[in-house]
Formats: structure tokens, C-alpha cells, sequence
């Protein structure tokens, strides 16, 4: 691969470029050299993190890391190619790669800048290395995780590093990335310290981030194990040619060894996971939201549960923001008296029916349950379709989580069985200070949360030593946040064992971040995705193809990556 090689940036720290294999050309007004001479290590960092915003600007980054797994739906056409597997030349996948490649490179580059700035305290220098180091680290681990073994940048071509390498193994790269972050952990400044600028990454980011790298390690390498999922077939075809819906079934699949895994010491990585995760839970720096409602509020934008996010800005030209919320959530067109459009990417009816507590705020709160579909002229009235259809009788009773609905309650409330109708649009994707008209609005895309890294010792603690009271105390931070039963009631009534607690998690883990780009990564590094994938079938209860083969646990490089770089003869195999 041809690395372009970026001397220069806007006095904005917004770069300018094209392409991962152009020649080394000056696009903007100001040198790299230039601003680091000015000592303006700020500008040095905006840049790197600059490149988080492309996929979701002129690459749909939600195709790649959302539509590829099980509980997620919708209109075929909404889907695409890439919603039924197809990723060979797709621009969502080339520009997935392309972009977290930029950053490698901007961060190496910018690296190698900042260390040479003078005049700034050796406070302010450090954090921002950490920052640059974290960055690099975290768009390696999105690679590897998606395309294996990839070319491994150490430091920047600006130092003299080739433009085209060969791939580096699956453990090679992670001994780079550990390595990274160990560096930016010990660079980075705390979230408390009175230094530290809301909106970037903090040492715990860093810390967090390490342990889920060292759980992906323990989950991928493990020899064996027995992972039970709720799955199966979305419907079925009657005898009379009538479609109906099916609820989800466990099914219980083996484990396959990760390819690119296999020598990594799968309990010592989960020795090293449980550590790290602990060492960021006891130390205070970061606490979960008291609810689901606060966590995803506009006011909580940025708050201590949230370590890594896309940052965005209302009218600063569509780099800064994006279309997420209004494909994922919709909104009431004015020209149809506020009939909901748009919101075409929902949560499959298997995800919802995992949820055994109906109290669950996840749920009552977390999934917009009455949409209004059309405006009926003749009387005057919005008529309703409301989801899930086991909630009707809380429909016609006005029971909750209808309760406070500013319309009345008409019997034109009818369950609707369109793609995006019979499926949970979620409220997280509410939490934007822009008006929800259709256009971009400013929704920080959540890279990594506090609850994800609670849910990452939970797996490490089981891992180790089965399913234990300090597990279930860790698990109990967030059953309480979310108004959901005690994990230890649950072990009352029916006694977890390893195995059960395992998919537990995962299960938890499925519920807590859907849509958020988790849940294809943690079917793929637990060695279950083809397993769970074909158990739907070739399609959804949606027309969405889901059977996957071989090929499909990695990624396709993109095409130009082959053809340039002689050290990359093939691309991955099935492609």
C-alpha cells in the first residue's frame, strides 16, 4: 500500500487529500514543520483526529460495522450490498480502510512533529503524544479486527519508514498496539486533572481500550467453549402463503479459534483484561449515567461515561456533522403534518425479544414505541402504528411506556409490518441540540463507552474464575443503571455456570450497544458470526441476506491496495 505522505495543514488543522496512494504532494497553506515550529501541538493533534469524521462524511462508516450481524434490519434497498455481504470494491469498505490508514499515518507523522515542539510545558507536550499514540492504536485495532493481517506503520514515512510494506501477522500488530498503548497510558492526562479538555481521550480511554484489546485477544485465542445466542429464522411461510413472525430461539454454537490467534495464551490475556478493566473501575476517573435517558441527552454530550467519541458541530460545514440520527431514528416531516420519515435502520424483533424484564429502560425508554405514519384528512387525526405488537394492550389501556404521549389514544393504532415499521427505532439517537428536520445534526458517534469496559471485566472475571459474586457486583452496576433484575436474583432463581454466564454477557453486551457498531465484532472474536449468522437462514424476515461463508470473517482490502503494492499478491481469502 502507497501511504500518502501529508506535509501540510490549514491553520484549522484540516488536511486536505484524496487518496491512501498518491504521490507526496503539498495541498494546503502551512507546513507541518511550520506549525510545529509555532509550537501549535493543538493543531497537530486536531488534524489526527480530523480523519474520525470522513467515513461518515463521504463514506457511510454504519454500513461496515453495524449492517453485518444478526439483530440488525431493514428495507433491502436501505441495505444495500454491503447489508447482504457484499464488500468487494464498495466505497463504504475502501473508505473504512482508507481513512483509519490516514490516521496511522497522521498520527505517526504528527507524532515525530510534536516531539520536536519547544516552549510548551512538558505536561501539555506529553498528553498531547498520548493523544496522538492513542489514536494510532485505536484505528490499528479497527483494521486488524476487520481485515487481519495489514501492513504495520511503527513511525511515519516523514522518518524515513517505506511507503509500501508487506502485512504484518494478526500478533504482530497486536504486540504493536499493546505496546501504543502502554506509551499512551503513561502520556495521557487523567479526566480529573484540571488540564484536561473535554472531548478528547483521557488515560482511561487508553486503559479501557487495552483491556478490551486484551479480552478480544482471550475470547478470539480460546481453544474451545459453548456460546449460546438467541437467534434463528425471523419468519416462516404458512401453508395458506401467509407470512408469520417467529421469536427468537437459543441455540447454543462451538467456538472456532480466531485465525491469526492461535498462539496467544487465551487465560493469560484474560488475567490481563480483568486488571486493566479494574484498574479503571476503582480509580474513579470515569462513572456510568444515572439512567438511559441521561447517558443519552444532549446535555450529557461528552460526560464521564463516554471515553471516546466522535465529535461533532452544528453548522461548521458537513465535515463536522452527519445524517446518523436521521437514518437510524427519523423525523417528523412538517409537509405531512408530521408523518415520520426516514429512521430506515432498526433493531430486528430478536433483539427486543431478548429482553425478558419489561422494565428494562433499555426499552421502556430506549425504543421509540409510537410512530406516526399517516395524517388522515378526512378526520383530522394522525393515525398511529405502534411496536412491539406484545405492547398492544398497554396501547389501548394508555399504559406505559405510552404514558405522557402528547396525542390522544385513537383505536387507528395498528402494529404495522413494513421493514422499518415492525422493528425498535432507538432513542439514543435522539441526543443531538440540532433540530431533527432531515438534515445533519451533531450525533457523537460512541467509540467506546465506561459500560462496555464493566461488561469487559464481567467476561474476564468469569473467564478466569467462573461466575462470581465479584462478577455479579460489576454486572449490578449497570442492571441498577438501567432498571433491570439483579444479575444475582437472576443466579438465585436459576444458578449460572460458566458457560451460561458467558453468553449471558454477551447477551448483555448485545442489548446494552445495539446499533453502536459492537455487535459484529464481538460475534467475530468470540468465533461464533458464520454459526449465529446461518442460523437466521439466507434472509431475515426483511428479504436482508444473512447467510455468510468463509470470506466473510475478514474484510476485502480494496482493490488498489493489491494492485500497488508488490509486497500484497492477493487479497483476503474468498475475495
Amino acid at each position: 500500500m502507497k501511504l500518502l505522505k501529508i506535509l501540510s495543514l490549514c491553520a484549522a488543522g484540516l488536511f486536505l487529500t484524496t487518496s491512501c496512494d498518491l504521490e507526496e504532494e503539498t495541498f494546503t497553506f502551512v507546513a507541518g514543520e511550520d506549525v510545529a515550529a509555532e509550537g501549535s501541538y493543538d493543531q497537530l493533534v486536531a488534524g489526527a483526529y480530523h480523519t474520525l469524521h470522513w467515513p461518515f462524511t463521504w463514506g457511510n462508516y454504519h454500513n461496515v460495522v453495524n449492517f453485518d450481524c444478526d439483530y440488525q434490519t431493514g428495507p433491502s434497498w436501505a441495505f444495500g450490498d454491503e447489508g447482504a455481504g457484499n464488500f468487494y470494491d464498495k466505497n463504504s469498505t475502501k473508505n473504512f480502510y482508507q481513512y483509519y490508514c490516514t490516521t496511522i499515518h497522521r498520527a505517526n507523522y504528527h507524532y515525530y512533529l510534536v516531539q520536536k515542539i519547544t516552549g510548551v510545558t512538558e505536561k501539555e507536550k506529553n498528553n498531547a503524544l498520548g493523544e496522538l499514540r492513542f489514536l494510532k492504536a485505536w484505528s490499528q485495532f479497527q483494521l486488524v479486527q476487520f481485515f487481519g493481517p495489514i501492513p504495520l506503520y511503527t513511525y511515519s514515512i516523514a522518518e524515513g519508514n517505506s511507503t509500501e510494506l508487506p502485512r504484518s501477522s494478526v500478533k504482530e500488530v497486536y504486540e504493536h498496539i499493546i505496546e501504543t498503548l502502554k506509551e499512551a497510558e503513561a502520556l495521557l492526562l487523567p479526566r480529573t486533572d484540571e488540564a484536561f479538555k473535554k472531548g478528547h481521550v483521557c488515560r482511561a480511554t487508553a486503559k479501557a481500550l487495552l483491556a478490551k484489546v486484551y479480552a478480544t485477544i482471550g475470547s478470539a485465542s480460546m481453544k474451545s467453549g459453548q456460546v449460546t445466542v438467541k437467534g434463528g429464522p425471523g419468519s416462516k411461510v404458512n401453508p395458506d402463503g401467509t407470512t408469520s413472525r417467529l421469536m427468537p430461539v437459543a441455540i447454543t454454537h462451538s467456538k472456532n479459534v480466531v485465525a491469526g490467534y492461535e498462539e496467544f495464551d487465551s487465560q493469560e490475556y484474560y488475567r490481563l483484561a480483568k486488571e486493566k478493566a479494574g484498574e479503571v473501575i476503582n480509580s474513579g476517573e470515569v462513572s456510568l449515567a444515572s439512567s438511559q435517558k441521561e447517558l443519552w441527552s444532549p446535555a450529557y454530550k461528552n460526560g464521564p461515561e463516554l471515553l471516546f467519541c466522535l465529535q461533532t458541530m452544528v453548522g461548521q460545514g458537513d465535515d463536522y456533522y452527519n445524517y446518523v440520527s436521521k437514518d437510524y431514528y427519523g423525523w417528523p416531516d412538517p409537509a405531512y403534518n408530521g408523518e415520520w420519515t426516514s429512521g430506515y435502520y432498526v433493531q430486528r424483533d430478536h433483539w427486543l425479544q431478548t429482553f425478558d424484564d419489561w422494565d428494562d429502560e433499555r426499552i421502556t425508554w430506549g425504543v421509540k414505541h409510537r410512530v406516526p405514519y399517516n395524517w388522515n384528512k378526512t378526520y383530522e387525526k394522525m393515525e398511529w402504528y405502534f411496536y412491539p405488537e406484545r405492547d398492544s394492550v398497554k396501547v389501548r389501556q394508555g399504559l406505559p411506556p405510552y404514558e405522557g404521549c402528547p396525542y390522544k389514544y385513537e383505536t387507528t393504532d395498528v402494529v404495522r409490518n413494513g421493514a422499518h415499521e415492525y422493528g425498535a427505532k432507538l432513542e439514543k439517537f435522539t441526543a443531538i441540540t440540532a433540530d431533527n428536520n432531515g438534515n445533519r445534526t451533531d450525533w457523537n458517534w460512541p467509540y467506546l463507552r465506561y459500560a462496555d469496559l464493566i461488561l469487559i471485566y464481567c467476561e474476564a472475571e468469569n473467564e478466569l474464575n467462573g461466575p462470581t459474586t465479584d462478577a455479579f457486583a460489576k454486572m449490578e452496576m449497570l442492571n441498577k443503571r438501567n432498571n433491570s433484575t439483579l444479575v444475582s436474583k437472576r443466579h438465585e432463581k436459576n444458578p449460572f455456570t460458566k458457560e451460561s454466564f458467558r453468553s449471558f454477557v454477551l447477551e448483555e453486551r448485545a442489548k446494552e450497544f445495539a446499533a453502536e457498531g459492537i455487535r459484529r465484532y464481538d460475534l467475530l472474536r468470540w468465533g461464533i458470526y458464520l454459526q449465529v449468522m446461518n442460523a437466521i437462514g439466507t434472509v431475515d424476515e426483511n428479504e436482508i441476506v444473512k447467510r455468510r461463508e468463509e470470506k466473510h470473517l475478514l474484510l476485502p482490502f480494496p482493490p488498489d491496495v493489491v494492485n500497488t503494492n508488490p509486497y500484497i499478491d492477493r487479497n483476503n481469502p474468498g475475495w
